[in-house]
């Protein structure tokens, strides 16, 4: 058989059947068919030996759906990006803006903070500067229903939720909205209502709202950065989600591998003097991405008002170790600009936690990064079973990196700087990283990323 594609001799990593081996893999009209210890023939045959071939990383959690990003995350070997947590308010719309446009593979959710904003009128944009009063009218709340609703029969790939910037939800409204999700078979996404190391108000008390929705409304649960939001306490929210985990719950979590957060200056976030409680910092862990400063108390105030994007450096290292030694998080990379996880997450992992330090084996990174998060997202769409993992039958998301020489480039101060040692990166079988270069695409040429989307429902 003549292949179209032919990549000879690499080292194939699949976390699906644990495949640790030399083979050589054959790709026909975007699909692998071959999976071989001998040569195989191909239109064409790149040997890379030393090299790692596996799955294109999925990433779940990213703000950043612009064409410069997409770019970015392609050098760090993601084939497909979701925002899975802030959402959208508008399923056909988002994905309209993006229909024959991009590189990756890309997909989203109906999102609670969107459509509440949506629903009270507040102005356009990512996050809420404030929010409504927390006695909803009965009307109101069917409207939020409504909408979240006709978001998961347009093709929803979750419901996406950030308690903690809508502070006024009611209880009742999230299980309303879990509900639905339950109804439609996809996860919630759960920046969760509180967070730090307290007791009172504090991330694990958020943390047990989210196990008892799951426990009543039996919807899949995913919890977005744990590590960012349980600090300090981090190994003991491990421990709860896992037991959950272990008792039947549908539940994950995620991480990205920095030590710092980012968020908007002027969201609910930072509405009073409790963060420095919870966060266990004071002004001068935050910068201002606008400018680049470390802040006080008369330039945090001067900023809030003008809003933006700040650094948050307040997680434990012990935090991140903690996260990627579990068996059941996934790792997303929260992107936002102004932060290096947007470009360099998972080269930071498989270059500075597994080959530098060795926390994790390189196989356990590699599944945290393409087969379970393609597994958290298989009930909203069959898409994703043939993507994480490289078997035959399987779109050819690939990606072939140098285990010797992968590492994140991306810092605070050039956030945008891609990865190196990624070789080649293959989405639906076309090039978009080859040689270590981004691929051009020409403006007449249709790029190779497509909509990964839910079911629609008339």
């Amino acid at each position: 058989m003549i292949h179209d594609l032919v990549f000879l001799n690499g080292r194939v990593i699949d976390p699906e059947t644990n495949l640790d081996a030399i083979r050589s893999i054959g790709i026909v009209d975007g699909l692998i068919v071959s999976i071989s210890e001998e040569i195989l023939k191909g239109k064409v045959e790149i040997d890379i030996s030393n090299l790692i071939i596996c799955p294109g990383f999925i990433d779940v959690h990213s703000h950043e759906h612009s064409d410069e990003y997409y770019a970015l995350k392609c050098q760090d070997g993601v084939t497909s990006v979701f925002e899975l947590e802030v959402g959208t308010n508008d399923i056909d719309q988002w994905y309209a803006e993006r229909e024959n446009k991009t590189l990756v593979n890309h997909g989203v959710a109906i999102g609670h903070i969107q459509v509440r904003m949506k629903v009270f009128k507040h102005p356009p944009g990512f996050l809420p500067q404030s929010d409504s009063p927390a006695a909803l009218q009965a009307d109101k709340l069917d409207q939020i229903k409504n909408e979240i609703e006709y978001g998961l029969q347009r093709g929803a790939m979750a419901v996406g939720f950030g308690i903690h910037y809508v502070p006024a939800s009611t209880r009742w409204e999230i299980v309303e909205c879990f509900r639905l999700a339950k109804k439609y078979n996809v996860c919630c996404h759960v920046h969760m209502r509180h967070f730090g190391a307290q007791e009172i108000n504090g991330s694990l008390a958020a943390l047990e709202e989210v196990l008892a929705l799951g426990a009543c409304t039996q919807a899949a649960i995913n919890v977005c950065h744990v590590h960012s939001t349980c600090l300090a306490v981090t190994d003991k929210a491990l421990e709860l989600i896992h037991d959950a985990h272990k008792n039947g719950m549908d539940i994950t979590t995620e991480f990205y591998p920095y030590l710092a957060g980012c968020s908007s200056i002027d969201s609910t976030l930072f509405k009073d003097d409790l963060w420095q409680e919870q966060l266990g910092i004071s002004y001068d862990c935050l910068t201002y991405v606008n400018t680049g400063e470390a802040l006080d108390a008369i330039s945090f105030a001067k900023y809030r008002k003008e809003g933006g994007l700040i650094i948050i450096n307040s997680i434990p290292e012990q935090a991140v170790i903690d996260c990627l030694q579990s068996p059941i998080t996934l790792m997303g990379s929260d992107a936002l600009r102004g932060h290096p996880r947007a470009a360099g997450s998972c080269s930071r992992v498989l270059g500075h936690y597994v080959r530098e330090r060795g926390i994790i084996t390189l196989m356990e990174a590699i599944r945290k990064m393409s087969l379970l998060p393609a597994q958290r997202l298989e009930s909203a769409s069959s898409q994703m079973k043939t993507r994480g993992r490289i078997c035959k039958g399987a779109i050819a998301d690939l990606c072939i990196f140098d285990p010797m020489t992968i590492k994140d480039c991306a810092t605070y101060e050039q956030p945008k700087l891609p990865s190196q040692g990624i070789i080649h990166v293959l989405i639906n079988g076309t090039f978009v990283v080859r040689n270590s270069k981004l691929v051009m695409i020409d403006k007449d040429t249709k790029p190779p990323g497509q909509a990964i989307r839910g079911v629609i429902r008339n």
